[in-house]
């Protein structure tokens, strides 16, 4: 993407959901006391601290910050391991919610946490009315929580990204906005 660090584009969560979660995790949503541990999560699962640096920058912005729509799911020992994270956006001038970053613990990927992250995440974006979510993503992994390509919503993006990668999700069953999607400043997305 142009204007922000290459972790931005599509990537896994290095979760393969496989269904069979070795830990019973225990999504619900950051406090402040889990700021660094969130912090740490996101730098352990990319190469660079991009995405860790946009969790902090998001989180000051209170036209992005979402409060109580921050997740992290703890380990049976209570260690958060994954971390996902839905901000304010805009498809045109309608609201939505972009699922952006999301990560896991490497010594937990593949086991479930990034999933029940998710899952809860949503489920909680739901509750809170909200009625449209954007991820730009890797193709096999989120259409399993309803995701589809945003263009047979009529969603385009802000940049030319591939249309299997950049998706969408009615969180209310209801045809969501048409229009271009206009993400907070924080991404660094024109």
């Amino acid at each position: 993407m142009t204007g922000t660090h290459a972790s931005h584009g599509p990537h896994e969560t290095g979760d393969s959901g496989s269904g069979e979660p070795a830990v019973a995790w225990r999504p619900r949503p950051e406090t402040a006391a889990d700021t660094a541990a969130v912090r740490r999560i996101h730098l352990a699962a990319f190469e660079t601290a991009g995405e860790a640096d946009l969790v902090d920058a998001l989180r000051r912005d209170p036209s992005a910050w979402l409060p109580g729509l921050s997740y992290v799911a703890d380990a049976a020992d209570g260690t958060p391991a994954a971390h996902a994270l839905l901000t304010r956006c805009h498809v045109d001038e309608a609201p939505a919610v972009a699922l952006a970053p999301c990560a896991v613990l490497p010594g937990y990927q593949k086991c479930g946490a990034g999933d029940a992250v998710i899952r809860a995440l949503l489920e909680a974006a739901r509750a809170a009315g909200e009625r449209t979510a954007i991820v730009l993503g890797h193709p096999p992994y989120y259409p399993r929580f309803g995701f589809v390509p945003a263009v047979r919503f009529g969603i385009l993006p802000p940049q030319p990204w591939p249309d299997e990668a950049f998706m969408a999700l009615s969180l209310d069953d209801s045809t969501p906005p048409r229009g271009t999607v206009r993400y907070a400043g924080a991404f660094g997305i024109d």
